[in-house]
């Protein structure tokens, strides 16, 4: 006897042991369910039911137990399965995510917020650090996730790579500096001119010396930092010009400092990466489309 079964009988019974009712309600036919008590009882050697001239009557003694016995594994079934439909839209587990300082600030904080406010049974792990470091945990799957910047410089056969977010890097200045007032920037208005820029392990300091090196500008670069907002700073009482995001302005107030964009500005467009698997979580599907979606919703290109 199944779960199925079972029902049938405690419907019987409940039905007053009238099968032409419990039928209706079962929407099977009665000669089936007395075909059933019958194969059971003689299978069992049991009498669950009393009978007079072949008519079920009452339970027996041995039809009251197991009536008790099935009503609650019928219900202890009902309720496994509420609670495994319950899980099923619930996303519980542990997600590993890889993000730059600078993405982490003026980038991805809304969406983190969102994503530990919203799915409090996810724990999320945050690994803050440079692009470098964040290529070789990916490589090594030691992350579920990283935000980088494109290129990535990993193989591709490795990752699968979504665009979230694309803008430019653009100068920001003192606006009494003389290139304050200019409507764009050509890049060979910088040789000479004093900047500050992020140091080497960002991929922003590789895009430029790149820049640099293809314009044939020999830069002149007395500082360097990983902080955005010194950078910043360094510029607002000097003839200093520093190069970041296009986003950094939503993030600053500081008086007397100016954006002005490039003439042919460098594209920054943040990737979201994801180790290449046969087979995704439940909860890595789920992350993944929060991150993405958000990004749909707010995209600037």
């Amino acid at each position: 006897m199944d779960i199925k079964h079972l029902e049938y009988f405690i419907e019987i019974v409940n039905s007053n042991c009238n099968l032409s009712i419990a039928a209706k309600k079962l929407c099977v036919s009665q000669p089936s369910l007395s075909l059933f008590i019958r194969n059971f009882e003689e299978e069992e050697n049991v009498h669950l039911f009393e009978r007079y001239k072949g008519r079920l009557q009452n339970l027996t003694p041995a039809g009251e137990r197991f009536f008790e016995n099935a009503k609650s594994l019928v219900k202890n079934y009902q309720n496994i399965l509420a609670e495994l439909r319950e899980d099923s839209f619930q996303f519980k587990g542990k997600i590993v995510i890889g993000i730059p300082p600078l993405v982490l600030g003026i980038v991805f904080a809304d969406v983190l917020s969102s994503m530990l406010s919203t799915n409090p049974d996810i724990e999320f792990k945050i690994i803050e650090t440079g692009a470098y470091d964040l290529r070789r945990m990916l490589t090594l799957k030691e992350l579920d996730f990283a935000i980088l910047l494109q290129p990535t410089d990993i193989d591709p056969t490795t990752i699968n790579e979504y665009l979230l977010q694309e803008n430019e890097l653009t100068a920001f200045m003192s606006s009494s500096n003389p290139l304050a007032n200019n409507e764009k920037i050509y890049w060979e208005q910088l040789n000479n001119e004093p900047l500050a820029i992020f140091n080497n392990t960002f991929m922003i300091h590789h895009q430029l010396m790149q820049q640099f090196k293809k314009e044939y500008i020999e830069p002149r670069i007395p500082i360097m930092s990983a902080s955005w907002d010194y950078l910043l700073q360094v510029t607002k009482h000097s003839t200093f010009i520093t190069i970041l995001p296009s986003p950094v302005h939503d993030f600053f107030n500081i008086p007397d400092i100016i954006e002005v964009p490039f003439l042919n500005p460098i594209t920054w467009k943040v990737i979201l990466c994801q180790p290449k698997k046969d087979r995704y979580s439940h909860v890595e599907r789920h992350v993944k489309k929060i991150i993405i979606d958000h990004f749909d919703k707010n995209r600037i290109i």
